[in-house]
């Protein structure tokens, strides 16, 4: 075997045996750095106002994706008359360690969430879901596009075989979709107002006031403050379920908690805003 032979035998070895260095590399280096991040997140912010806490972690996906299982995490939101929580049993973050910037959440276990009302009092919601699955993009300028999606639904509020959420930046404008399908509310609350298979569509505009909560460097609060004062709206494209008129004129006196509590958005829808 002359010099040449050996060379196109174990050139193309070589080659591979750098790339693999090389990426198992990276993802070492990556898998650190986040596990440092979490290490540094739990129990205190993770964005203005947003503070995240969990038991414990653990991290794989070797040697293309970072995969982040979670146990019982929270994510607790400040307002300005109290703390709004997400409590998840289990909650597992996925990613690429090469690509474009997505990450794919998930949710499994039983399901809290816990808010303050005006005047201090606090109500919770438990819930629990078939699947709860979701995406967020993100680009030079924050989160570019968010994907909720929840199959099997069950709570005291209401039932609901699925939910959906997906909100797009687009320009100076955001675009939302909420999806319903065969969502019951509980006997006697609402007579009437299950939904079966319906879309709400709508387009919130001056969404350049909106960036700095989508890029995290702002209080949500703030943020809604200031995009209210640049008379930022919301307008509904299509709403294909009555009482559709009711829901108009409630989009604009719908108060943080009416929106997280649910049960006080059928409230409202039903009854009229506040």
């Amino acid at each position: 075997m002359n010099y040449s032979s050996r060379f196109f035998l174990y050139a193309p070895l070589g080659v591979f045996l750098a790339l693999a260095l090389g990426v198992s590399i990276h993802w070492w280096l990556a898998a650190s750095a986040f596990s440092d991040r979490l290490a540094k997140w739990n129990g205190h912010e993770i964005a203005p106002g947003v503070t995240m806490q969990f038991a414990s972690r653990t991290i794989s996906g070797f040697p293309f994706s970072m995969d982040t299982v979670m146990q019982d995490v929270s994510f607790r939101i400040a307002t300005p008359h109290g703390p709004t929580e997400w409590r998840s049993e289990h909650f597992a973050m996925h990613a690429l360690t090469y690509g474009r910037d997505e990450t794919i959440f998930e949710a499994a276990g039983k399901q809290e969430l816990r808010w303050t009302r005006d005047g201090g009092t606090v109500r919770d919601l438990v819930f629990a879901v078939g699947s709860l699955h979701a995406s967020a993009i993100q680009d030079a300028h924050g989160l570019a596009r968010f994907d909720l999606d929840i199959v099997g639904f069950g709570s005291r509020a209401f039932t609901a075989q699925r939910l959906q959420f997906h909100t797009r930046k687009e320009s100076n404008k955001l675009d939302l979709v909420v999806v319903i399908d065969n969502l019951v509310p509980p006997r006697g609350s609402c007579d009437g107002l299950g939904v079966t298979n319906a879309a709400l569509k709508g387009t919130l505009s001056q969404a350049k006031m909106i960036a700095p909560l989508l890029e995290g460097k702002q209080r949500w609060e703030d943020v809604i403050s200031a995009w209210r004062t640049a008379n930022g709206r919301l307008s509904p494209s299509e709403i294909p379920f009555a009482p559709a008129s009711r829901l108009q004129s409630a989009l604009p006196a719908l108060r943080a908690e009416d929106v997280v509590g649910v049960s006080g958005l059928i409230k409202t829808v039903c009854n009229g805003p506040h």
